[in-house]
């Protein structure tokens, strides 16, 4: 322990500072519910020219001053409410990777990001723990039965808001970054992942189990020793750390050291209040607890990047043990749901680096120039584009096209190579290669056993294929992950009052039902924009045995939707509770 050791790297604060200044922050003052309009307020600069991978994106990061909420509680001066800060924009990325970049090339600013990575991968350096007196995430600390009590209490006095509002059960932090550790090697994992609140001093966590993230992986440990398993989210954390969190970073190496390398110092840590965990002391939010292995709890529906809402599944209950934060704090959110949105440029930046990576300097692919991810509507993950030098070998142009959809097993369903000559974010440049550049009976190679990954699962089998079928609907399907159509109207007038630029949608910009739901589900969306989301955990506080429901992701099946009933205040259990979804994942 260091008492006195200095931070010599930006904290959220600082970089919000930075981005004031450089034209590329927003701050509301005007009053702003987080239940029904703040997530809407933020989708309106999304639907428009702003949002769009393009060297002249204006896109700003968002910070809310004057939050309230749907029961008429108000946040100024406590806590303040950030979305888009992160990765708004490609430019606001390189900022939060200590980058500097005009926003005018987005081919170099990949570069940029891909050597950036690479050399934080080599070079990481130990966090250095500093005393609790001395962290600002220890300000306050609350703790026993400071977070009981329902309203105004514990996690039901922060100001989360609701992500999709219409669809979504309750507030999510969607930029939480979840802090788990191996048991057999120490190594701290960080990844961002979805938090539903469900009660003051309760909460729930999905841990995609498609990408084999640490999370997941160190949560089977604890299951099968029979062990409880600390748990802690971070809130706020410094830029460099916050996108580690979609990163795949090296198993071996503590994700905090990781961030070390990223700003070319040691991160300050501290030890948890209630669990044996170090965390990043400059964070504005710590939330600490423990997960039951053996036990799930219903979670979701949640809009996810993919473009569909996420349906009710039985994921992780965590009790919430302490709760420690900066005296005023800035919850920060990220825009995600239908892309494009600010996960998305996340994303795009930090797999199209680390795909890149591994082509060139594992594979040895040395012709490889770049590599682009899709983002816009299809988030990420469906399309990959390789930019390769002229005349490479045949035999190099397969290794690399077989290389990028078996490095991350969920990525690549359709993977493109294309010469230099081709933009490879610009998607119609790219389908005017593949309309005149290929042979198709040669050109074009469709296999088997792709994992679905980050998708709607799969209701006939298991996994898919590399490459294209028919993307009509085969079956109703969740609804469009973006607010329903009379938030997104309302927020529309809170923009222009708050006087904003105009904009002119260009996508999708509000959802819709694609039949695959339920009443109840509705039933728990409007609560949660009416702020009663209190009574969604009350609804799902029957905790589940994991190994009865197949564990983790394990879908509700419509037949077997918990309802609550408002004019008793009791829960209703269809027979035979839990039920469990007929169709399965390849984990």
């Amino acid at each position: 322990m260091q008492k006195g050791f200095p931070r010599h790297y930006d904290d959220l604060n600082d970089h919000l500072e930075k981005l004031d200044k450089a034209g590329l922050l927003w701050t509301v003052d005007h009053e702003i519910n987080k239940d029904r309009h703040l997530h809407p307020f933020v989708r309106w600069g999304y639907v428009g020219d702003v949002g769009t991978v393009v060297s002249t994106n204006p896109k700003r990061a968002f910070l809310f001053t004057n939050v309230t909420d749907s029961k008429g509680r108000k946040y100024k001066g406590d806590c303040d409410v950030m979305v888009g800060g992160t990765a708004g924009s490609p430019r606001i990325y390189a900022a939060s990777l200590g980058i500097d970049d005009a926003g005018d090339d987005f081919t170099a600013l990949s570069q940029k990001v891909y050597e950036k990575w690479v050399h934080a991968f080599s070079n990481p350096i130990p966090a250095v723990e500093i005393p609790s007196e001395e962290a600002p995430v220890h300000e306050v600390i609350i703790t026993g039965d400071e977070l009981k009590g329902g309203e105004g209490k514990g996690l039901a006095a922060l100001p989360v808001p609701n992500n999709t509002p219409g669809w979504d059960t309750a507030p999510y932090f969607s930029a939480g970054l979840w802090i788990t550790k191996d048991l057999d090697t120490g190594v701290e994992n960080i990844s961002q992942n979805r938090c539903s609140l469900k009660a003051s001093d309760r909460m729930t966590a999905m841990w995609l189990i498609q990408t084999n993230g640490g999370a997941h992986n160190n949560w089977v440990k604890y299951k099968e020793r029979g062990e409880k398993m600390p748990v802690a989210l971070i809130v706020g954390a410094p830029p460099a750390l916050q996108v580690i969190g979609p990163q795949k970073t090296p198993e071996n190496l503590n994700d905090l050291d990781v961030a070390g390398g990223l700003v070319g110092a040691p991160y300050r840590k501290v030890r948890c209040k209630t669990v044996p965990l170090w965390a990043p002391a400059d964070a504005q939010i710590i939330i600490e607890g423990w997960i039951d292995p053996a036990k799930l709890e219903m979670e979701a529906p949640f809009g996810e990047s993919y473009g569909n809402m996420s349906v009710e599944e039985y994921n992780h209950s965590i009790t919430v043990t302490a709760i420690t934060r900066r005296r005023q704090a800035i919850i920060t959110s990220m825009i995600s749901q239908m892309a494009p949105s600010e996960s998305g440029v996340i994303k795009q930046l930090n797999y199209s680096a680390v795909m890149l990576n591994h082509l060139k300097d594992t594979l040895y692919i040395r012709q490889v120039k770049d590599v682009a991810l899709h983002g816009p509507m299809i988030g990420v993950s469906r399309l990959t584009v390789i930019v390769l030098e002229k005349n490479t070998p045949r035999t190099e142009v397969w290794r690399a096209l077989s290389g990028a959809t078996t490095f991350m097993r969920s990525v690549g369903k359709i993977t493109v190579a294309v010469d230099e000559d081709v933009n490879p974010n610009n998607v119609e440049e790219v389908l005017w290669a593949i309309a005149y550049r290929t042979d198709l009976m040669k050109s074009v190679k469709i296999e088997d056993y792709q994992a679905n990954g980050h998708a709607p699962k799969l209701r006939d089998r298991e996994w898919e294929a590399k490459i294209m079928i028919d993307a009509t609907m085969h079956y109703p399907m969740p609804p469009v992950a973006l607010p329903t159509k009379e938030i997104m109207e309302e927020a529309r007038d809170l923009w222009l009052e708050a006087g904003l630029p105009p904009v002119a949608p260009r996508w999708k910009w509000y959802g819709y039902n694609l039949g695959d739901w339920t009443d109840e589900w509705t039933k728990c969306a409007e609560r949660a924009v009416a702020g009663d989301w209190l009574l969604n955990g009350i609804r799902t506080a029957s905790l589940v045995d994991a190994d009865a429901v197949g564990g983790p992701t394990a879908g509700v099946p419509r037949k077997g939707v918990v309802q609550y009933n408002e004019k008793t205040g009791e829960v209703e259990y269809p027979p035979g509770f839990p039920l469990r979804d007929d169709f399965s994942t390849d984990v």
